[in-house]
């Protein structure tokens, strides 16, 4: 089996990419762009783990999601069709029931795939969490801070999956004889409540988890941020994939060491 794998150079692709090498799976990285695609870049592939994708950032317009994450998708279909690719892995998020431009894209591209004529999974993601820029940030303001505020009582869901458990995930969907559904892949649920709590033990912070009544947090944050964080990402009817996934605290502690081995200057 030759498995195509677009986004290898970005957070999740470089994991993913790590997780085949170490299975012993021939793996071929696509190099052109996804609209500059010919038959001859899929020439021998079995399957694509299609990875690559515009997300959102602060330099992103709504065109460049539809451009990147749907007719590139479209486009990646089409070629992979004519160079007889068998089976296609499409990354997609849990995010997709939310109104921004970046899910209209992605809810897009999951139907381009759904209507090919190939052997596809779509696996939505919940937020994935790992040695990166966010996480870097995050670590490094929970230990300047004195007081973190949570929604109501600190019940809202916090829907995350840790990297080396996503990329396990998807590679092992690649492997699969599943075909023609939709997943999510994520951690077990928890508390936004407990997610702070395991934070602070992690890094070492001293802040206060304060909780904010609703109607103050609808008046600072407003209603769509806090209908965002009260309600999740789940939706109903869409089943998990079967993940190992990594305790919470252990994934946290991995990540914080892996700052810390770099430097204090990360931390």
């Amino acid at each position: 089996m030759t498995i195509l794998l677009t986004g290898s150079t970005g957070f999740l692709g470089s994991y993913v990419a790590k997780e085949l090498q170490a299975r012993g799976i021939h793996c071929r990285t696509l190099k052109a762009r996804l609209h500059d695609v010919q038959p001859g870049d899929l020439e021998g592939v079995d399957t694509v783990i299609h990875c690559a994708g515009r997300i959102p950032d602060r330099g992103g317009c709504d065109e460049e999601f539809f451009k990147v994450n749907t007719e590139g998708t479209r486009h990646l279909l089409q070629r992979s069709e004519k160079a007889g690719v068998r089976r296609f892995i499409f990354i997609s998020s849990m995010g997709v029931k939310f109104p921004s431009a970046y899910a209209r894209s992605k809810l897009a591209a999951e139907e381009c795939v759904k209507q090919s004529r190939l052997e596809w999974l779509v696996l939505r993601l919940a937020h994935v969490y790992g040695p990166n820029g966010e996480f870097q940030g995050l670590f490094g303001r929970l230990r300047k801070k004195r007081i973190c505020p949570v929604l109501g009582f600190g019940r809202s869901p916090v829907h995350i999956v840790y990297v080396r458990d996503c990329a396990a995930a998807i590679v092992d969907a690649a492997m699969s004889s599943k075909t023609g559904e939709t997943f999510n892949v994520m951690a077990p649920e928890c508390s936004e409540l407990h997610y702070y709590r395991v934070l602070r033990e992690v890094t070492g912070g001293h802040f206060w988890i304060v909780p904010v009544p609703m109607f103050l947090a609808r008046r600072r944050y407003g209603d769509i941020v806090v209908d965002v964080r009260t309600k999740g990402l789940l939706i109903p009817g869409v089943g998990s994939w079967n993940i190992s996934a990594t305790p919470l605290k252990a994934g946290l502690k991995q990540v914080h060491d892996s700052f810390v081995r770099e430097g204090p200057e990360i931390i």
